[in-house]
């Protein structure tokens, strides 16, 4: 009887992915919950920090604060001026850490929650071949940006354009897609139908 790990090795993996958002969520509240605290710090003056309800006090005033800190960044990333800033820092995080669009990609592919992917995977008909790639964007004048991915390092490829009706949207994941590719295309087949 043969043991297969790739389940574990699998939900390990996605553990991972999961937990590398969270921990940098966590690791920047924990920066925010002690900068409101120093923030806070001015009205401690005002409650007595000798006692238990007063040090519960200084913290509630602190998780409200970050509160109402959070509640404007959402009016602001809603607002024209905080699209445009997300662009602009996405682009930027794009050019500094290409791995990024990568990254995202995964953790957009974990949720499944039907959002549109990154980096949507892609079959792309070329004049004696089909390949699976990733569609990066398409621009007005008909073309479509692919990144046409390595194997077995998806992290390894090249960018082209081609034209938009070369490009078919496939109906599945970032992280199918990429598992495949890691197995030097074995079972990537079923994935173009």
């Amino acid at each position: 009887m043969k043991i297969s790990i790739a389940p574990l090795r699998t939900t390990i993996l996605g553990g991972v992915v999961f937990l590398i958002p969270c921990v940098v969520v966590f690791a920047l509240a924990a920066q925010a919950f002690k900068l409101m605290f120093q923030l806070a710090a001015p009205v401690s003056a005002w409650i007595p920090l000798d006692s238990v309800g007063g040090i519960a006090l200084v913290n509630i005033i602190t998780v409200l604060l970050l509160l109402i800190i959070c509640f404007f960044a959402g009016l602001l990333a809603r607002s024209a001026l905080g699209q445009r800033t997300y662009r602009s820092l996405n682009d930027r995080l794009l050019t500094l850490f290409p791995r990024y669009a990568f990254i995202r990609s995964m953790t957009e592919g974990l949720s499944g929650d039907g959002v549109d992917q990154t980096l949507q995977p892609v079959r792309v008909t070329f004049d004696d071949h089909v390949q699976i790639a990733f569609e990066v964007e398409r621009d007005e004048s008909g073309l479509a940006t692919v990144y046409l991915p390595g194997a077995p390092d998806p992290l390894s490829g090249s960018v082209v354009h081609v034209a938009a009706e070369r490009v078919e949207r496939l109906d599945t994941t970032y992280n199918a897609v990429v598992n495949r590719l890691r197995k030097v295309g074995v079972g990537a087949s079923h994935l173009l139908r």
